[in-house]
């Protein structure tokens, strides 16, 4: 009767884990329940150390947050960047254009895991609960991968207008697959085209290795210590293992 039991547990816990597709990179996240992964556990062990979350910029520690879920949990995440207009790009003094942050899947839901701001943040987030953290609203459009005026604005690094051809709202968003870092990429990889117009296959199926040893480079030392070398031996250390090296 126990092992019928545990039979029972064991296919129930399959049909309920849901993939998560986005339909506009065939791409699959992967649902954390089917691998019996908390997402608060997941958040409570993401790295704060090496990653110097005070310094770095988003996109660098979220590359390396997502290469740390695949590697350590075999868990294919996503990211969602989030664009400002000039409503919502206001943040304390600065003026921000985007923010990005990893996205986790659990039983069909998604989940931000944005581990970079300390005792402000301190668990998952639903996405439309981050995007009312960090832009004050959740009047947020949704990208879509044939929206090319808005897709085209990633390469440029000023805010949004609010009101475009595709209707009108206070800021804007994109799902993507984990590889891809920055909003630039996230262009090229859906137009198939640089910045100059000129075209490019541009696919990250996964997290690119050159890709990964400059965002540690980057999100591991201050501007300063990259001057004097940074941690290029432990970020090619870590890019190799997949672990990080101690202090």
């Amino acid at each position: 009767m126990k092992f019928i039991f545990v039979l029972m547990l064991i296919f129930s816990s399959q049909v309920f884990a849901q993939s998560v597709n986005l339909p506009d990179w065939n791409y699959k996240i992967t649902d954390i329940a089917k691998l019996n992964v908390k997402k608060e556990v997941l958040y409570s062990q993401m790295n704060r150390e090496f990653i110097k979350t005070g310094e770095s910029i988003c996109s660098n520690r979220a590359l390396m947050w997502v290469n740390d879920f695949k590697v350590n949990y075999n868990i294919d995440a996503a990211k969602v960047f989030l664009f400002y207009t000039g409503k919502t790009g206001r943040v304390g003094r600065k003026t921000w254009w985007y923010h990005v942050t990893p996205v986790v899947n659990e039983n069909g839901a998604l989940w931000t895991m944005d581990a970079g701001f300390g005792g402000w943040i301190s668990n998952p987030l639903s996405i439309q609960d981050w995007f009312f953290e960090f832009a004050g609203t959740k009047n947020c459009q949704e990208i879509k991968a044939n929206q090319t005026e808005l897709i085209e604005r990633m390469f440029v690094t000023t805010v949004f207008p609010e009101t475009t051809q595709y209707g009108k709202a206070d800021c804007y968003y994109h799902v993507a697959p984990a590889g891809y870092w920055t909003p630039e990429s996230v262009a090229m990889g859906l137009l198939g085209k640089d910045y100059e117009g000129k075209p490019v296959h541009y696919v990250r199926d996964g997290v690119d290795d050159g890709d990964l040893y400059q965002a540690c480079v980057e999100a591991s030392t201050s501007s300063f210590g990259r001057v004097f070398g940074g941690n290029k031996k432990k970020c090619q250390a870590y890019v190799n293992s997949g672990r990080y090296p101690r202090n």
